[in-house]
């Protein structure tokens, strides 16, 4: 497990480097990532949770991606691309690699808070550069989510029982 985290806090340091220098990143990363964060999931889980969780998450990101998409075609007056300048694919598809690996309540959390803290950094510095790279600032915090989940044993972002526990449900 040790081994897996390792590789998986490499991973997502590349994604975001990557994001970061070239506002792109290698689209293999992301099915690294996927599969790791799978391994890393199953062995806490099984399948049956696994599928329920992906395909919620999933379910949900597509749900963002058809409202930004019908919320900036009215905007525009005419059908957009939404990933014409307004989202990455790499974006979507770092939210769909994390959507392995995060119970539902988990994935709502980290998607609305790295969503605020992100808007809230890049509103604050002084940013030369129009795009933002989601993708690797998503990167560095699930990173630092990660390693606080190792250090902290009742955190577990793959259910809800710590959430449960500590809000005394």
């Amino acid at each position: 497990m040790i081994f897996l985290t390792i590789g998986l806090l490499a991973t997502l340091l590349f994604i975001a480097w990557q994001d970061f220098k070239y506002r792109a990143v290698y689209w293999w990363l992301f099915i690294v990532l996927l599969f790791t964060l799978t391994v890393i999931k199953l062995e806490q889980s099984n399948w049956a949770i696994f599928y329920q969780d992906f395909l919620t998450n999933s379910g949900f990101l597509l749900l963002q991606i058809l409202t930004l998409n019908i919320y900036f075609s009215i905007k525009q007056g005419k059908l957009i691309n939404l990933f014409n300048g307004y989202f990455g694919l790499g974006d979507l598809f770092f939210l769909l690699a994390i959507a392995a690996y995060f119970s539902f309540v988990n994935y709502l959390l980290f998607y609305t808070g790295s969503l605020l803290i992100i808007m809230a950094i890049n509103i604050t510095g002084k940013r030369r550069e129009y795009k933002i790279p989601l993708a690797g600032e998503q990167a560095l915090l699930f990173s630092i989510l990660l390693i606080i989940e190792r250090l902290y044993t009742p955190l577990n972002l793959t259910t809800d029982k710590w959430l449960i526990t500590y809000l005394g449900i």
